[in-house]
């Protein structure tokens, strides 16, 4: 079940002006009772405020609730869903190579740097990056009760076009990966945003590392 989306240049100012004070009040207790061990190393704090990911993350919702309302996923009730999405944080924090982030009180956004996934301008997973996904997909099998979105994301390098594409291969090569896992495919799809949604300066080497990056995002059906 793939859905690759194109965002073009265009989009990038609106969807920050018009959507970073909704994701900023949402995400502002991120560092207080939601923050797991590896969020207090500072690399994945605060992914969910940053003005650039603000039409992602914002998409991926509306995608996930599209496949809780079709797919047959049980549904955590009233507070239950809370605690339930507390375990899977804690199983994912562990996983090398991750950051979590509670988004919403229905929403995780697992964050991989696509270094750390592939090559630069590469879409074949490294071997590596093969176990951690594995541990992802174990504890995805255990917690069946949400949808999964993986979201590919590159840099400002070369052309719109080839990263767009680019983000699209690695987003599918993640989501055939745990689906060879075991995950459900009625649950998880794949979205490319290209170089749309940045949470850096493209300016830096440092930033255009930050860039290229993969999440996975969690969302739970309440009833």
């Amino acid at each position: 079940m793939n859905r690759m989306s194109t965002y073009s240049r265009y989009w990038k100012p609106f969807a920050t002006l018009a959507l970073i004070a909704v994701l900023t009040a949402a995400c502002a207790s991120v560092r207080g009772p939601y923050t797991t061990r590896r969020d207090k190393t500072g690399k994945g704090a605060g992914i969910g405020a940053a003005a650039g990911v603000a039409a992602a993350i914002l998409d991926g919702k509306t995608e996930a609730d599209e496949i809780l309302a079709r797919a047959a996923i049980g549904a955590a009730a009233g507070a239950g869903v809370g605690a339930y999405l507390d375990a899977q944080e804690e199983k994912l924090a562990r996983i090398p190579g991750t950051s979590v982030e509670r988004i919403d009180g229905r929403t995780l956004l697992v964050h991989f740097e696509s270094d750390v996934l592939f090559a630069i301008d590469s879409a074949s997973l490294n071997p590596n990056a093969q176990g951690s996904l594995n541990e992802v997909a174990t504890v995805l099998n255990d917690f069946h009760k949400t949808a999964v979105i993986v979201q590919g994301h590159t840099d400002a390098t070369g052309s719109e076009a080839h990263n767009q594409a680019l983000s699209e291969r690695r987003a599918g090569a993640v989501q055939n990966h745990l689906i060879a896992r075991g995950v459900a495919p009625v649950r998880i799809t794949a979205i490319g945003y290209g170089e749309s949604s940045p949470i850096a300066s493209n300016a830096s080497d440092y930033g255009r590392q930050q860039n290229r990056r993969v999440d996975i995002m969690l969302r739970a059906n309440v009833k």
